[in-house]
């Protein structure tokens, strides 16, 4: 084990009330933008108020949104209408700060709600707000930004902390950012990072964690999922950044997944008093992993321990196909051999998708009452990163955990084309069998991913970053008649799926609130359902579905419906594809 860091990052909230008590400006207007949660900021606006300013201290981090909910009462009163023209800046996507804005369309009370691209302004939402006896409000609202490098060295928009004083003659004495004590964190850990002497080639570590505790609260919005989080946002941009500073390292692009820095563990936990602690240290590789009460499966509210997974998985029978990890932990397998064409079911490649893992086992069960069933089944491709995440829920059960996405190496194991395969070995033995279809289920964020430090947008994951409904994503070799035979396999697909009317409903809901906040998703509607269909070259299996719920993270009766869309879909898939083939033959 070795210390990297060890420090503590003071306050930034109270040395402003120190420097205005001590400073010979008296009365006028101070307005400060920061990342604190709400508490905190109110306590110290009332501190500066008691010293004689006319004080207003804001959140830096989607300042429309804490705008109506903290400026405007407008739970009360519904409005009739609200027309909301947001900035765009020459560095950024023109969708950035209409993305920041959500969920505001489906979380203002009014008749209609009209979001518009300005024309003059890069850095101030226009607000106006028609209520039901046509009075008319207009309000600006500040959204303080900042041109930052990132992990990569690129520069990038992103919010930051802000300070603007008015004396009392009007006079703007004071209008620039400062670096507050939630952005020095960041600062100081990448800076610790870039500064450690690595080894030449990867892995680099085995476990690099990094214990983080910080002052500030989650705050729920009221609307579905969706939470302000500036804990889970810090643990997201450490994350990817530390991966993009190995990248960049390597000469590789930020979307490259084939990187194998070691393992990254951000661990970040409530602060006892009101400064941010930082403890930076490499361990070994560690494969232990939590376990709790067993649920029964088809009714697990929650991501079932990695206990229960290989219980299940080897109380279905049939032969065992395994493979190492890294940490000299298992990947379980099991091959169970039929009359039908053989297909391989898989779950957990990105850990922290959990309905997966139970939908596979749970349509497993299903498919094996028939003497014909032919299959590989891996419900947990990645038991290393699961038993990562199950920590991480320990602590912070509700945020979307991307540190537990890839292996232990740090790669995403679908990636990997050079030896040690490790995982990978599980596909590449099914493929042995002649299995032409992989169905892999996956999921994604149920409520917003930001990176508030690099753009705040998650870089080379744009179409992730607000939910979407449940969709399906194709991808068939270019050879033979693959593509014709996707197309119609999709289709037949999504019309099977047509059992699950409660996932249409979250679909139409979701992708109405995502249009108004991102534009279109780029896929296509089949029978309901958003669907994205490609080819491509040399795939390990002919015929890849790849299932994406949002379930990152998600419980109850939300994680029931998850794992039985996921088992629907896998059964809907086995069937259509041994009718389809057999019709061939």
């Amino acid at each position: 084990m070795s210390r990297i860091l060890s420090t503590t990052i003071e306050t930034s909230l109270n040395q402003w009330v120190e420097h205005f008590q001590l400073n010979q400006y008296s009365g006028g207007k101070l307005q400060i933008w920061t990342f604190n949660d709400k508490i905190s900021r109110h306590c110290i606006e009332h501190e500066l108020r008691n010293l004689g300013f006319d004080a207003e201290v804001n959140s830096a981090y989607k300042p429309l949104v804490h705008f109506f909910l903290e400026k405007l009462n407008e739970a009360s009163t519904p409005f009739e209408c609200v027309t909301i023209e947001y900035p765009i800046h020459p560095s950024t996507s023109t969708k950035r700060f209409l993305l920041e804005a959500y969920p505001l369309a489906a979380m203002i009370k009014a008749n209609k709600v009209n979001f518009i691209a300005s024309e003059t302004s890069s850095d101030h939402y226009q607000v106006v707000i028609t209520d039901v006896s046509r009075n008319t409000a207009r309000y600006s609202v500040f959204a303080p930004n900042t041109l930052r490098c990132d992990a990569m060295e690129t520069e990038q928009l992103s919010p930051t902390s802000w300070i603007t004083f008015t004396d009392a003659q009007k006079n703007v004495v004071h209008h620039l950012p400062f670096v507050s004590d939630y952005e020095q964190t960041f600062i100081t850990i990448m800076q610790s990072i870039k500064q450690h002497e690595w080894p030449s080639q990867s892995p680099y570590f085995q476990r690099l964690e990094l214990n983080i505790k910080v002052p500030v609260q989650d705050e729920p919005l009221g609307y579905e999922h969706e939470v302000i989080s500036l804990k889970e946002a810090l643990h997201e941009d450490l994350y990817f950044s530390i991966q993009e500073y190995f990248k960049w390292r390597e000469g590789k692009d930020a979307t490259a997944r084939d990187c194998q820095p070691g393992q990254i563990v951000p661990v970040i936990t409530d602060s006892t008093d009101e400064r941010y602690h930082i403890d930076i240290e490499l361990k070994p590789y560690s494969i232990s992993s939590e376990t709790h009460e067993r649920e029964a499966l088809e009714r697990a509210t929650r991501p079932i321990s990695v206990e229960q997974v290989n219980a299940e998985l080897l109380a279905l029978g049939g032969q065992a196909v395994k493979a190492p990890t890294v940490t000299g932990n298992t990947v379980n397998a099991r091959y169970f051999r039929g009359s039908d064409r053989p297909i391989l079911v898989t779950g957990g490649q990105h850990a922290n998708e959990s309905t997966g893992v139970v939908g596979a086992l749970r349509a497993a069960k299903r498919l094996l009452a028939s003497e014909t069933a032919h299959l590989v089944l891996s419900p947990l491709d990645n038991p290393d990163g699961y038993a990562q995440y199950q920590a991480f829920i320990k602590d912070n059960p509700l945020h979307m955990h991307h540190a537990a996405r890839y292996t232990a190496l740090g790669d995403d194991l679908e990636y990997r084309h050079v030896a040690p395969f490790y995982e990978k070995e599980i596909r590449q033995q099914a493929a042995m069998t002649g299995a032409q279809l992989h169905v892999n289920l996956h999921g994604y964020p149920c409520h917003e991913w930001t990176r508030p430090f690099s753009g705040y947008v998650p870089q080379g994951f744009d179409m992730w970053t607000i939910p979407k409904g449940f969709f399906l994503v194709i991808r068939h070799s270019h050879q033979g008649d693959w593509p014709q035979f996707a197309e119609r396999f999709i289709d037949a697909v999504t019309r099977e799926l047509q059992v699950c009317t409660d996932v249409i409903e979250m679909n139409r809901q979701q992708i109405a609130l995502y249009e108004q906040h991102a534009g279109e998703t780029g896929f296509r509607m089949i029978n309901g359902f958003p669907c994205f269909v490609s080819g491509v070259d040399n795939p390990d299996f002919p015929l890849h579905l790849i299932t994406e719920y949002p379930d990152e993270t998600i419980y109850g009766d939300d994680f029931i419906q998850g794992h039985e869309t996921q088992m629907e879909t896998v059964l809907a898939a086995y069937r259509i594809f041994q009718a389809m083939t057999s019709a061939e033959c």
